[in-house]
């Protein structure tokens, strides 16, 4: 087993749906028990594939004072009700909002024996698989905020009408072909602050990256 990297939102995997797994074989369970791994070390609660980088449709659940187990081909094929629940990612560390979830489903799965897996949940581990076949789906935690609320820092309170998500700079290399020895740095800003129901997070991602070639361009 291998811990592998967790990817950060705004990689643009996270947005990308996985693949259905045909087969599980070697190369899936080396995946499915990596992930694992990744997870306790992270010390989350689930972990889709595209998160380390594979655009397969395994998870990774450990539920507290669980062990930890992994699925494959997960679906919700029934829920019901709704309720508001804080929620955060390990792709987008440091961060929570307040989203709507079901107050209970029904899904279904391959386990790590091949085996028909089926479970009706509520509480922690509907919301958890919710959230990772979200993940599968290319779907973020973000994209379903409630109305008016905004991402703030874990640890802080949410105060309405006020922004608690910083922008975050960050650094891209721009290569102009395979071999090019001198990427060109840019300087980015995800405008994180700027979020709500109204614009998505993989509307302003695309907007950036935009953004981002027009003034490349231009210099």
């Amino acid at each position: 087993m291998a811990i592998r990297e967790i990817r950060k939102f705004p990689d643009p995997i996270l947005r990308r749906k996985c693949r259905v797994v045909r087969r599980i074989d070697d190369d899936i369970r080396k995946l499915a028990t990596d992930m694992v791994e990744t997870l306790i070390d992270a010390e989350g609660v689930g972990l889709a594939a595209n998160q380390v980088g594979i655009l397969k449709r395994v998870i990774a659940l450990h539920l507290p004072e669980e062990d930890p187990y992994w699925l494959v081909n997960p679906q919700i094929i029934k829920s019901e009700g709704n309720r508001e629940v804080d929620e955060g990612c390990l792709s987008l560390p440091g961060y929570v909002g307040i989203v709507n979830r079901s107050i209970s489903i029904t899904a279904r799965a391959l386990d790590q024996n091949g085996s028909k897996w089926r479970v009706t949940a509520e509480e922690l581990l509907a919301q958890a698989l919710e959230h990772e076949i979200d993940h599968l789906n290319g779907i973020m935690f973000m994209d379903h905020l409630l109305e008016h609320e905004r991402l703030r820092e874990v640890g802080e309170e949410p105060e309405p009408g006020e922004t608690h998500l910083h922008d975050v700079n960050y650094n891209i290399q721009a290569h102009h072909h395979d071999a090019d020895p001198n990427p060109d740095l840019l300087i980015a800003k995800a405008r994180l602050s700027e979020v709500t129901p109204e614009h998505s997070i993989s509307e302003l991602a695309y907007d950036l990256q935009d953004r981002l070639r027009t003034d490349h361009e231009d210099h």
